[in-house]
């Protein structure tokens, strides 16, 4: 079975912060590290060559596994703009330091790549559960108007029908006429 190389944002202290690589209140965003969730992906990443090691260490990835609860292929909603940000400094550093030809070890590149393409925010699923908070009786009266009117409106016309035909009836009755 391959790793699975899902990872969680971690804020790290301020005393941690490499000041050339990590982030700060300097550069207006929290101090974050991405963390693998799992220690095989992380002893694999520890096996590849140090080139990668310093690429990914040098974009904002831990090299201690942080294991998170969250499902394969499943990430925060509010870490995306971190997870972009650190992908973004990964993919800039692979371009300008190159990996052709490091050694990798168990660390593969494509399915690293696989797994940042398809993961997807975490759903969270609101229960539906009725608003039971009481409501003014202004807007008790107001949401329950509508359908008394519709009522009212439906029976006032079938009346209203009803007489127009009995009046044209005695109308046509006191002609000679018959329907």
């Amino acid at each position: 079975m391959g790793l699975e190389y899902d990872f969680d944002i971690v804020e790290i202290a301020p005393d941690e912060v490499d000041p050339e690589h990590g982030m700060s209140a300097v550069t207006g965003h929290k101090a974050v590290r991405a963390s693998f969730r799992n220690a095989r992906t992380v002893q694999a990443l520890h096996s590849a060559s140090p080139k990668i090691r310093r690429i990914f260490v040098e974009s904002g990835f831990s090299l201690e596994p942080k294991g998170g609860d969250l499902p394969h292929g499943l990430y925060l909603p509010e870490d995306a703009a971190d997870r972009e940000r650190i992908l973004k400094r990964l993919f800039a550093n692979i371009r300008n330091m190159g990996v052709q030809g490091e050694y990798c070890g168990d660390f593969d590149f494509w399915q690293f790549l696989d797994d940042v393409k398809t993961a997807r925010p975490e759903v969270k699923v609101a229960r539906d559960v009725p608003n039971q908070s009481p409501q003014p009786k202004s807007k008790q009266s107001a949401m329950s108007k509508p359908k008394r009117r519709s009522l009212q409106w439906r029976i006032g016309v079938a009346l209203g029908l009803a007489v127009i035909v009995i009046a044209i009836l005695r109308y046509l009755a006191a002609m000679g006429a018959t329907p």
